[in-house]
């Protein structure tokens, strides 16, 4: 079993970022990649966490083709790719336990294995702390311990001591090779070659993204063969009197020379002791002699710029299996990966700004309806009673609901498209999305859970404002029938109480597709998007878009393929709502002419606008 690519080749339109690049990374290996910035070494490692998709090739986890098996796959990995994104609001500790859950521990799990990783990685008092108030330092030791979560088999680390101090890299330093020792397998991407030559048992060389050399790092050290450093008063006198010992400068020596002052040569098969004699003999004053180790700094500066040409050829697919595997039969992966998105999602949402008001607002507007009305019920109560009018319809709870509803969905509305923008948009913009797709779940268990999550927290919005709203109309009017009231006190029935349960049930029933749709339309804006302001952008400009265009289809009958036209607007309401408010307020020649286009029409809309997220969620690059 191993960790491997295999041909992997990724471009950037005319840019070939990766070329055909393998390596494999047995169990227990420390591999490090050596690369200047943009030679590929972050996009490798994205692409085997399956965060961006590869042109061309393979990546194989223990046996498990990622790609045909990504929940597999990534179930045996973890990652810290660039600057770690995590959830402001929230403490360190518990980022730790939600992405645990996410990966499919239960909660005690999730607990337990926060707690050891906060510990072991340095964050022992700063647990409890919310992240917006870490340090990058703090931020990147907490990066590494997601990356850790539930010990996977394989870790990729991508410049993991980014914003550690020394002894902080000192720490992560000691902590790689216990967890080696522990039978943990480390890829490791980082500019600190010196750290790498400590902690990598196994290196490998990137640049312009082709692989030009991998092998032992002991080997690869040991390459200079007997190179030397000879330190004079005279550099010339020394170069002259090794001459007439056969003897010249290293090939493989530094690029740095101590101002003239040092030679570095290769001695071969000849003795120290011998070489020392004979410079001394020839009256060369011998201020140091001793051997000097091949360092990953020269050894990448050689290959970089082209030497040892033949032997990265050769080294190119060294180790490297092509071979088509078995799958393992062994599954490792959690269940239900779209219901655990889905909670995590919902438990992210709770006790944020925009959840208040998605159930505050539209609460708020309705009420102030409702007491508009009671207020106009009194006032014409006190005309009939002075003889200023013969008669007025008494209010009841069923018209005071239907207005109160009429009053607050379209907020409501609008509310659940902004909150839907950010599902996808939010998270990307602060990173956070990387942390969730590297648990073992597919893109779409990610986009599915995420609507899932959406509409469940729409209704439940919904669901409150119809609570609210009928409290509030309960302690002010009566379920009563519909009556004429007249001068002398008397009703005049015009519909029974018991005619109107019906279609009030109805008109409860009837926005739950509208708002669905909405919700998806928010959730495509925020997986068109890049920032979250402009995926709000994109949603609010959406929903004025389609509640304007009625207007203008309306005329040639086009207006019931709108969603906007099945939900109340202050602009045109021609949902069921209207005609529910026109019906128990007994107006006459009343008609509701489309009731299957108001529940398959927004219906259509949730779906293909759903369907299109998860699609553009699917082949999106995550930073």
């Amino acid at each position: 079993m191993a960790l491997e690519l295999v041909g992997v080749t990724k471009r950037f339109g005319a840019q070939l970022a990766l070329d055909h690049v393998s390596l494999r990374v047995e169990d227990g290996d420390c591999y490090g990649f050596i690369g200047h910035n943009g030679a590929g070494k972050t996009t490798a490692m994205r692409i085997v966490l399956g965060l961006q998709r590869a042109d061309e090739g393979r990546v194989i986890v223990a046996g498990f083709d990622a790609g045909a098996h990504p929940r597999e796959a990534r179930a045996r990995m973890g990652g810290l790719i660039e600057v770690p994104g995590f959830q402001g609001g929230w403490s360190g500790t518990k980022n730790l336990i939600e992405l645990g859950r996410l990966q499919g521990m239960t909660r005690e799990q999730a607990r337990r294995e926060a707690s050891s990783w906060i510990e072991r990685v340095g964050l022992a008092g700063a647990g409890a702390k919310h992240v917006v108030n870490y340090s990058q330092g703090m931020r990147q030791r907490l990066g590494i311990a997601q990356a850790l979560l539930g010990s996977p088999r394989y870790v990729l680390l991508d410049e993991p001591t980014n914003g550690l101090d020394p002894e902080g890299i000192a720490e992560m330093r000691e902590l790689i090779q216990a967890l080696r020792a522990e039978g943990q397998t480390f890829l490791v991407s980082s500019h600190q070659l010196h750290e790498l030559a400590t902690i990598c048992n196994r290196i490998g060389v990137l640049r312009g993204g082709k692989m030009l050399l991998q092998g032992a790092t002991s080997e690869l050290l040991q390459g200079g063969g007997s190179r030397w450093r000879l330190e004079t008063n005279d550099a010339r006198a020394a170069e002259g009197a090794l001459a007439k010992l056969g003897i010249a400068r290293s090939v493989n020596a530094p690029s740095a020379d101590d101002k003239g002052s040092a030679l570095w040569i290769d001695i071969g098969e000849r003795k120290s002791a011998d070489v020392t004699r004979a410079l001394v003999q020839s009256g060369v004053d011998v201020v140091s002699f001793a051997p000097s180790q091949t360092t990953l700094e020269e050894i990448y500066l050689r290959f970089a710029h082209g030497a040892g040409a033949a032997q990265a050829s050769v080294a190119k697919n060294d180790g490297v299996a092509t071979q088509v595997l078995d799958v393992p039969a062994e599954r490792i992966a959690p269940k239900r990966p779209v219901s655990r998105m889905a909670t995590f999602d919902l438990r992210r949402y709770a006790g944020s700004i925009g959840l208040a008001l998605l159930f505050v607002s539209p609460a708020v507007v309705a009420s102030l309806r409702v007491l508009h009305r009671s207020s106009q019920a009194s006032a014409n109560q006190a005309q009939i009673e002075a003889g200023k009018l013969f008669s007025s319809t008494a209010v009841n709870g069923f018209e005071a609901l239907g207005l109160a509803l009429q009053a607050g969905l379209p907020l409501l509305a609008f509310l659940v498209l902004g909150l839907a923008s950010q599902s996808i948009a939010a998270e990307y913009a602060r990173g956070t999305l990387r942390n969730v797709l590297l648990r073992p779940l597919k893109r779409i268990d990610c986009a599915l859970g995420k609507g899932l999550a959406l509409v469940t927290i729409t209704y439940v919005a919904y669901a409150f404002l119809v609570a609210v709203s009928y409290v509030l109309v309960a302690s002010l009017f009566q379920f009563a029938d519909l009556a004429e009231v007249l001068p002398n006190g008397q009703k005049f029935l015009l519909t029974p109480a018991s005619e109107m349960w019906g279609p009030l049930l109805h008109a409860l029933v009837a926005p739950l597709p509208g708002l669905a749709a909405y919700a998806g339309l928010g959730f495509l804006a925020g997986a068109i998007a890049r920032t979250s302001a402009g995926a709000l952008s994109i949603a609010l400009g959406l929903g004025v878009v389609l509640d304007l265009a009625r207007v203008f289809t309306r005329p040639m009958g086009l207006a019931g393929a709108l969603p906007s036209d099945h939900l109340p607007s202050p602009l045109s309401d021609t949902s069921y709502l209207s005609y529910y408010v026109d019906l128990v307020t007994n107006v006459s020649n009343v008609r509701f002419d489309h009731p299957l286009a108001a529940v398959l029409v927004p219906i259509g809309w949730a779906l293909v606008a759903f369907v299109l997220a998860a699609l553009l969620l699917r082949r999106r690059a995550i930073p």
